[in-house]
């Protein structure tokens, strides 16, 4: 019986340390073994026959082994992993930073291992080409400094906008769609926008093609800022911006400069074949042409993209996910062409810099949230339907990359038309509030949206360009059908309700 007991309550202690952060932790050192696992199969028919393996052995032949040794390296590690997760479980005494200890080691040698894997294969085998293209790779660095500025800058912003009182308190501050539980700062899009132009600037500079990309960036976060300050501060002097058409003319005279730099929508492809030219239209100015059309086209196709990624901005978590993968679709499509450009380079690091700010941010939003986006998503919005022009991204494709939201968006706008409301009326009859209502969990509808948002993306990416519109129409028929069928079953819903309640 006494061992029986020892047993029981050793495996309940095993357990409870199992229930922290110590087997998240050994998933993510595990990571590195499965790392190199699939490395080695990847290159395996590259391999020469032997390898240089046994380095502590006599130089030559005496080093050698068959390649297929390689593979006792990744179970090497992850024997290291399983020894680290045992030092824990085993661990009696509270020791301070000693599971800290046990990890860093245990990822230490798993790196190690896999840099051996990786210098023994480049060193014995035939040329290959790389896994990954060298132009993604070099990537990383803008995404990665943009990534760990808004990471680092966002805390104390966040102390900033409490000391000013930047905080949307549920208690409070009282809107039709809201959902907040307890009080929140605002202004992360401000601070995701401050950061993408600090880092454009760094790994793109001050060309003379984006000024007007950057000086509408800089508007749109201004704007974004002075409506999160009159949102929280209701007798301020800016509380005239609560005025939805005062609003939307401002968002409108905010993309011009980009747009008069050169950003336009010249044509659009005809889905019964050709393309519709929208340059018929021109005006003749002292300092060149102005196409209407395209003028008009782009600019309300712009604000509608920053409206309808701003409503997707109503759960915590949610949106930073949205823009990141939307960020990352656009610069793989700046990269799709045969003959790359500095331009398209410059795009795709422009995204890669806004998916970085973007995820940078999911630490401070996702549930609960400490700061939200904010009116300041509009920068967020802009930035992804500028880049998608400049990507030369079909609106088929950009509609892809955002269905989910513009879908919604769309059924929300028709849904308040025909009940007589104005659509720029706040309401709980997003897709969000409708998921939310039937019981999934905020974190939930959140990576809902990030992998609709990845699904369609990818579909739209790899997505011939003579089917994209047919693959296109047929899954926005069956979303949106899904839409209504849930906006149906909601509002039957909400009639019981009343019904039971007036009973």
């Amino acid at each position: 019986m006494r061992l029986d007991k020892r047993i029981l309550k050793t495996t309940e202690s095993m357990l409870i340390k199992l229930r922290d952060k110590t087997l998240s932790r050994f998933v993510l050192t595990s990571l590195m073994p499965l790392a190199t696992f699939l490395y080695t199969l990847l290159r395996y028919k590259f391999i020469s026959d032997e390898v240089p393996f046994w380095y502590t052995r006599i130089w030559g032949d005496a080093q050698l082994a068959p390649k297929h040794t390689l593979f006792l390296i990744p179970l090497i590690s992850l024997a290291i992993s399983l020894f680290g997760l045992l030092l824990i479980m085993m661990n009696k005494y509270y020791i301070r930073f000693y599971e800290d200890a046990v990890w860093t080691c245990v990822s230490f040698c798993n790196t190690f291992l896999f840099a051996s894997v990786f210098s023994i294969i480049n060193k014995a085998s035939a040329p290959f080409t790389s896994i990954i293209n060298p132009l993604y790779i070099s990537l990383l660095p803008s995404f990665t400094i943009s990534f760990l500025l808004l990471h680092f800058i966002m805390p104390s912003f966040i102390d900033l906008a409490q000391r000013k009182r930047l905080v949307t308190n549920p208690q409070v501050h009282i809107h039709p769609g809201m959902i907040l539980k307890s009080p929140s700062a605002r202004g992360g899009g401000f601070v995701y926008a401050i950061v993408f132009l600090l880092t454009a600037f760094l790994f793109v500079g001050f060309s003379k093609n984006f000024l007007g990309f950057y000086l509408s960036i800089i508007m749109t976060a201004f704007l974004g800022i002075l409506d999160d300050y009159q949102n929280t501060h209701p007798s301020s002097s800016y509380r005239l911006m609560e005025n939805p058409v005062l609003r939307l003319f401002l968002l409108f005279t905010s993309v011009l400069p980009v747009i008069l730099s050169g950003v336009m929508i010249y044509s659009v492809t005809n889905p019964f074949g050709g393309v519709i030219n929208l340059n018929i239209l021109e005006i003749q100015t002292n300092n060149g042409v102005l196409p209407i059309v395209p003028i008009i086209v782009t600019s309300v196709w712009v604000v509608w993209l920053m409206n309808v990624l701003s409503w997707s901005n109503g759960v915590d978590g949610q949106f930073p996910g949205i823009v990141g993968i939307a960020s990352i679709i656009i610069s793989l499509l700046a990269l799709r062409f045969k003959d790359i450009e500095p331009s398209h380079i410059q795009i795709a690091t422009l995204a890669a810099i806004s998916a970085g700010a973007a995820f940078g941010s999911v630490k401070y939003n996702w549930y609960p949230s400490k700061i939200m986006w904010g009116f300041g998503a509009m920068s967020a919005g802009f930035v992804i339907a500028v880049l998608a022009i400049l990507a030369q991204a079909k609106i088929t494709v950009s509609v892809l990359i955002v269905l989910i939201p513009f879908l919604d968006a769309s059924y929300t706008v028709i849904r308040r038309l025909v009940k007589g409301k104005s659509p720029f009326r706040g309401d709980k009859g997003h897709l969000h509030h409708i998921l939310l209502d039937r019981g999934w969990s905020v974190s939930k509808v959140a990576i809902f949206y990030w992998l609709a948002t990845m699904f369609f993306g990818v579909i739209g990416l790899l997505s011939p360009e003579r089917l994209v519109f047919k693959i296109a129409l047929i899954i926005s028929g069956v979303v949106e059908f899904v839409l209504i069928i849930l906006n149906i079953s909601l509002t039957r819903r909400d009639k019981v309700r009343s019904d039971t309640q007036s009973s």
